[in-house]
């Protein structure tokens, strides 16, 4: 993951700004799915068996929109905010660099999900089929700032897990299924997706949902925008980084110094044990010991 932000650093801004926009439709794509097909069971049906509802309306639909991105090529904001956290703490991106690219697919995101939107008005897709889509566009911005951001924070978790598993298998249908579950699951939990909200919520302001701009950008973009930064940034990047990355050895490091500060000798066992120098055998005074030959696989080498 730190390698593909790296590799986004060296997009020229052209690139970057078609595969935006790219992302933006593909999303848009996706969550019209859902809401085109599961949103169009009755009120009756949806009320009575909301979680048969909640099922049908994740399995089918976003997932596509996340698979065209990883498996076609895309640059999406919520998946970019893993990509670019993990370059900068492997030290393969600046946070400049970092920021130019987030900042950028955001708002070529935006402008591909607003594309769509008046692709969709202009061809009425959703004539006669709008009642769904204006009652989740109420819905999202009905809530509190800070349950709209924590539902930020737990999609965007799920997204670049999701992300995470698609680029980690090697054919198709591995990265179907890689993706598929945890894009599925946060649908069906009703998570906040800033990039799908800049599809949803502005098409239903096309349908006749009264929701003013100010409301759509203060109820829900900008709360589910800081969830989903915190999600990618400090669940998936930052939780790995500590695990496997950079900040694995820092951390580690430096525990083994504090620990020999607090006990006056070196903390033994794990990754992090190391030898203090009157311990280690070519240290020693003795210039024989430091000469001494070992015999490794039929050659002698220095200890």
């Amino acid at each position: 993951m730190a390698d593909g932000g790296s590799d986004k650093t060296r997009n020229s801004v052209l690139r970057e700004s078609v595969l935006g926009i790219l992302a933006g439709c593909f999303i848009g794509f996706g969550f019209s799915t859902c809401m085109l097909a599961a949103g169009q069971l009755s009120p009756e049906y949806r009320k009575a068996e909301p979680g048969m509802f909640n099922l049908l309306f994740g399995a089918y639909g976003f997932p596509v929109g996340l698979s065209m991105c990883v498996i076609n090529g895309a640059s999406l904001f919520t998946s970019n905010i893993a990509y670019m956290a993990a370059a900068c703490i492997q030290r393969k991106a600046s946070a400049g660099q970092g920021l130019f690219v987030l900042l950028w697919s955001y708002f070529m995101n935006l402008a591909g999900a607003l594309l769509l939107v008046q692709f969709m008005v202009a061809g009425h897709v959703f004539y006669h089929r709008e009642e769904f889509t204006i009652e989740l566009a109420l819905k999202k911005t009905s809530y509190s700032f800070g349950a709209t951001m924590t539902k930020g924070i737990l999609c965007n978790w799920m997204v670049c897990m999701a992300v995470w598993q698609g680029n980690a298998a090697q054919d198709i249908t591995g990265k179907l299924l890689g993706i598929w579950f945890p894009i599925s699951a946060f649908v069906t939990m009703g998570f906040e997706h800033c990039v799908a909200n800049m599809f949803v919520i502005p098409l239903a302001m096309k349908l006749g949902a009264p929701i003013s701009v100010g409301t759509f950008i203060v109820k829900n973009l900008i709360p589910s925008t800081i969830g989903n930064l915190i999600g990618g940034a400090v669940f998936v990047a930052s939780m790995y980084g500590l695990a496997y990355g950079d900040w694995e050895t820092a951390v580690n490091s430096a525990a083994a110094a504090a620990w020999a500060r607090a006990t006056g000798r070196p903390r033994t066992g794990g990754s992090s044990s190391s030898l203090s120098s009157s311990d280690s055998l070519s240290e020693r005074p003795d210039p024989y010991v430091a000469a001494l030959p070992t015999t490794v696989t039929g050659k002698s080498v220095h200890v």
